[in-house]
């Protein structure tokens, strides 16, 4: 029974990472690796937001206006659609699993 749910397991895996979002994800991602300014705003919003988390001491809006210029960049923003999708392909999966072993055991 293991063995044949970690197939299945793997060939849904397998099917995520065959589909094109996933695909343009990676490419995407490479590219944006390459893009100093875009790594350098990126980064800038995850200090913000962990100072945000940590101590509240970085207001929300400058975290928006950080979020909206990155999406201004095309290629941001095309990415995270893209991420979009993904993710909720791996949400959807997780559902079914949660909902297949909630019955097994209960």
């Amino acid at each position: 029974m293991v063995k044949l749910l970690n197939k299945k397991l793997e060939e849904v895996i397998a099917v995520i990472m065959d589909s094109n979002d996933y695909k343009e994800c990676v490419s995407l991602k490479e590219k944006m690796l390459k893009n100093k300014e875009l790594m350098s705003l990126i980064n800038t919003l995850k200090k913000k937001q962990k100072e945000y988390i940590k101590s509240g001491c970085c207001n929300k809006e400058t975290l928006e206006y950080l979020e909206n210029q990155l999406y201004d960049i095309p290629l941001y923003s095309i990415y995270m659609e893209h991420l979009k999708n993904v993710n909720k392909m791996i949400s959807y999966v997780q559902d079914d699993l949660n909902d297949y072993f909630y019955h097994l055991f209960n």
